[in-house]
């Protein structure tokens, strides 16, 4: 089956989202989210496509959404039964990412066997925090530590494989 990874960026509050945009400005996150995701579909709810505004570029988008209204550069997926139906046609090999929101990583948690969690310094005060995630279910085999700048709190790249000695 398809490698479903989920990717996104939280504080150590676990806030991921205010007023439907990300509580912070990181670019050394999002150069990390565009190097994991070019070349790889993207899955995204409703909500998350709304606040990127666009398809994003040299990636295949996938929208769970009940609109049935086209948009241009964008394939639209009734509800997590219609997307594991479309995810039965990509090849074992191919990795996609599941990029929010919160509601979208809670309904596909079954189905993911990788996380890419950047954790952002500090408390954002947010209004949607991540879905609960049970990290003893998991084994951490990366991670690369950001000092703060200027313009951008210290962050931390984590990347997480599902634990595959579960009982």
């Amino acid at each position: 089956m398809v490698k479903i990874a989920f990717i996104w960026a939280e504080d150590e509050a676990g806030w991921i989202g205010k007023d439907n945009d990300m509580p912070w400005h990181l670019s050394a996150d999002l150069k990390h989210f565009k190097h994991l995701t070019s070349g790889h579909p993207v899955i995204m709810g409703k909500n998350t496509y709304l606040s990127l505004g666009r398809p994003l570029p040299k990636r295949t988008n996938i929208v769970v959404t009940r609109q049935t209204t086209p948009i241009e550069g964008v394939t639209l997926v009734n509800g997590v039964n219609a997307l594991t139906d479309l995810l039965a046609n990509y090849g074992e090999d191919e990795e996609v990412f599941i990029i929010g929101g919160a509601h979208l990583f809670a309904s596909t948690m079954s189905l993911a066997t990788v996380l890419y969690r950047t954790v952002v310094e500090g408390d954002h005060h947010g209004d949607v925090k991540m879905a609960p995630i049970d990290y003893r279910t998991w084994q951490k085999v990366a991670e690369r530590h950001l000092q703060a700048t200027e313009s951008d709190p210290a962050c931390t790249f984590e990347k997480w494989v599902l634990n595959v000695k579960q009982n």
